[in-house]
């Protein structure tokens, strides 16, 4: 997997589907998403592009709450790459990126920098400044510019949603067994 730190010196990426998002853990659910992304990548001749962030937008945002990360990014890079993706870029997360309108941020970076043809997006994703992006309007702005939006379904594992909030509780719970079952694989504690 070729790793850019920020959107320079990109090289030309061939009819790129895209997903945008923390995946911090890489859990189930992620997982789900990844797997659809280079999926959908290879039924159309493109390279799967993930475009993620560090820090993780709430170290930055809510520097004082008990927010932590599942995983390191190192970490989170290695378990993307282990799932085939071809491009990952890691945007440096400042709090002048974080005002980005989700419109600046699609016509910007997505489709002007990333060239996309498609952008894969769970439930419940919303990009932008306050995420004020949802699922409806990022469908609508996309469709302006002939960019395909892919809609994946809520993973749901033993009744339980899967989603790093989630996580993070049980992380706190110290319920270690359903941790491991909602990531696919046995994390890591940090000391």
């Amino acid at each position: 997997m070729k790793i850019y730190r920020g959107f320079q010196n990109i090289a030309p990426l061939n009819s790129p589907v895209v997903a945008v998002g923390s995946f911090d853990g890489v859990h189930r659910g992620h997982v789900q998403i990844l797997r659809y992304l280079c999926d959908t990548a290879a039924a159309r001749g493109g390279e799967s592009v993930v475009v993620t962030f560090d820090p993780h937008p709430q170290q930055l945002l809510n520097p004082n709450s008990d927010f932590f990360t599942i995983n390191t990014l190192e970490e989170n890079l290695s378990r993307i790459a282990g799932l085939g993706v071809d491009v990952a870029v890691v945007v440096p997360f400042t709090r002048a990126f974080s005002e980005i309108s989700y419109t600046d941020f699609i016509e910007h970076y997505i489709i002007g920098l990333l060239n996309a043809r498609a952008l894969v997006m769970g439930p419940n994703h919303a990009l932008g400044h306050n995420r004020e992006g949802g699922r409806a309007k990022i469908e609508a702005l996309c469709q302006q510019h002939h960019v395909d939006v892919i809609d994946i379904p809520e993973l749901f594992w033993d009744n339980a949603q899967v989603h790093s909030s989630n996580i993070r509780k049980l992380i706190q719970n110290r319920k270690f067994g359903q941790v491991n079952e909602l990531l696919g694989y046995s994390y890591k504690e940090k000391h």
